[in-house]
């Protein structure tokens, strides 16, 4: 008897427990779909193997607020009619009148048999949901193919010389957070009536904004280059971010969202900072963030030792409260402030400079709203990129009156296309096949070189690392690193070589050498 009396309990549990994880993947799902609907699983997972510290507090929050509690309330709600208390199960019986019998409907009474079945189709919907959205079946599937188009067509900086003129140029890029071309109006080349960066789009036009059409259209986001350390390492060293594999190696630091639990951040890169390091230039990141967040610190320490300067350096040196937080740290019109006393601080040395700065107040969901802002337009986000789009416009014109400026060179770069659905609910974001209206907006401000063609190129985020360092006046044997393109040339891109769908579908492929040679070599 008591056996029995376990089992039954045994089986109820379990029960419980899976109601509960069904719950909490469904709500969780949904959540991912309206904060990430633009990017693959792979992404998802990369981020599931990382601790959230860094991570915006209104974030985490938001997964709170419209996954976690829902998905409790409403296993709250059926525990209790699964427990009711007996005298009361009349409430949860039908009576059949013609046999004058009750079948006891409540959950705990199902058959094993319907409660298996049910789950089946509960967790299938899942997987469906999840693949439609977000490639799950093809992430699963991709991880048993394999594919050498990385190996053929990887072209190593440490394999093709790289010259540079004898007066080095200074380089300031600014990585605009979720920036596209597509934020402004249809007749230059974005989806809205409305242009909702206008400055920007002066910017584009009266410099080098290498585009896919007659108008600004950015570039395409490559598999595993699709939110913003995957996009850094697109655009510095030409290569995607594909999945890590957990490997301490000895490692007994504190595990963080630094990726220092891995012995280095891949180790078989050569980027743009160590590039220009080899060259004598001095590297510098400026964010308004926690820059460990998503291993970022790693990454520009290890390939090209930068100085790294974010929300935790301003409040050391005191230019925050100590409880001072906002959004992700600060907002980004301290942000250029304190851009502008680095930079000409860095323009009094001799050694040429290399700053780079991620601005943080268009990160979605809605963006932050600082005091600036206007109060144009009915969505927050617009009104948020009307700001942007001015601060950055008025960030470059101060650069422009300065004396280091002639010989300095501006790249303004968006990380990848933004993950907020809402605002582009109309319009599909087609992440495997590259033939989308969402683009990643780019300007090369003062360039020492003009392009052979500008206008209706393929290209992706990958391609900027070769086109930057052309920028500042490198010439690059054969004009192609990492897997990018120099779009100052006439050399034909990867994507423009193989078409997207044809060179996504590869790139999503597990390669043997990306994972022996980049990351574990």
């Amino acid at each position: 008897m008591i056996l029995k009396r376990t089992k039954v309990i045994g089986k109820n549990v379990l029960l419980q427990v899976i109601v509960f994880l069904c719950l909490l993947l469904s709500f969780s799902l949904l959540w991912a779909k309206n904060n990430f609907g633009n990017i693959g699983f792979g992404e998802i997972v990369f981020h599931l193997n990382m601790p959230l510290k860094g991570t915006s507090n209104e974030f985490i929050s938001d997964f709170i607020k419209r996954a976690l509690c829902p998905a409790v309330l409403l296993f709250s709600a059926e525990l209790a009619i699964a427990y009711f208390p007996s005298k009361y199960k009349y409430f949860f019986v039908l009576k059949i009148k013609e046999k004058k019998q009750r079948i006891q409907i409540y959950p705990l009474h199902l058959p094993i048999v319907l409660w298996m079945l049910l789950f089946m189709v509960w967790i299938g919907g899942i997987v469906y949901s999840a693949d439609c959205t977000f490639g799950f079946v093809g992430f699963v599937k991709n991880q048993a193919a394999q594919s050498n188009f990385i190996k053929e067509e990887y072209v190593s900086p440490a394999d093709v010389e790289i010259t540079f003129p004898k007066k080095k140029r200074n380089l300031i890029c600014i990585y605009v957070e979720s920036a596209e071309s597509s934020a402004q109006d249809k007749k230059n080349g974005g989806v809205f009536d409305t242009n909702y960066i206008p400055e920007m789009t002066a910017l584009a036009k009266d410099n080098v904004s290498f585009s896919h059409s007659d108008k600004i259209e950015g570039a395409v986001v490559a598999p595993a280059c699709g939110w913003t350390i995957a996009a850094l390492v697109a655009e510095t060293s030409g290569l995607p971010l594909k999945l890590f594999a957990y490997s301490d190696k000895g490692n007994d630091q504190e595990e963080d969202n630094s990726m220092k639990h891995y012995a280095s951040f891949m180790p078989g890169a050569i980027s743009m900072g160590e590039i220009l390091e080899k060259e004598g230039y001095k590297n510098y990141f400026m964010a308004g963030s926690d820059f460990n967040f998503g291993g970022r610190t790693s990454y520009f320490t290890q390939h090209g030792d930068y100085e790294i300067w974010d929300y935790y350096s301003a409040k050391e040196e005191g230019k925050l409260p100590e409880d001072y937080k906002v959004w992700w740290g600060f907002e980004d019109i301290k942000l250029y402030e304190y851009a502008k006393e680095k930079i000409l601080a860095m323009a009094e040395k001799e050694e040429p400079f290399n700053f780079s700065m991620l601005t943080v107040d268009t990160h979605h969901q809605d963006g932050y709203i600082c005091k600036k802002c206007p109060d144009t337009y009915n969505e927050q986000y617009s009104n948020v990129w009307a700001c942007a789009s001015a601060q950055v416009h008025e960030f470059v014109k101060w650069i422009q009156q300065q004396d280091f400026y002639d010989n300095t060179s501006i790249v303004i770069i968006g990380d990848h296309c933004s993950m907020d659905t809402d605002y582009y609910a109309d319009l599909k974001y087609d992440k495997h096949h590259g033939e989308t209206t969402r683009k990643v907006y780019n300007a090369f401000i003062n360039s020492s070189v003009q392009p052979v063609q500008e206008k209706n190129r393929k290209f992706t985020t990958m391609d900027v690392f070769p086109t930057t360092l052309a920028c500042i006046g490198a010439r690059i044997e054969g004009n192609r690193l990492g897997l990018g393109t120099n779009l100052f040339s006439e050399e034909q891109t990867l994507a423009e070589k193989y078409g997207y769908e044809k060179m996504f579908e590869e790139l999503d492929k597990k390669s043997v050498f990306y994972d022996k040679e980049i990351l574990y070599p």
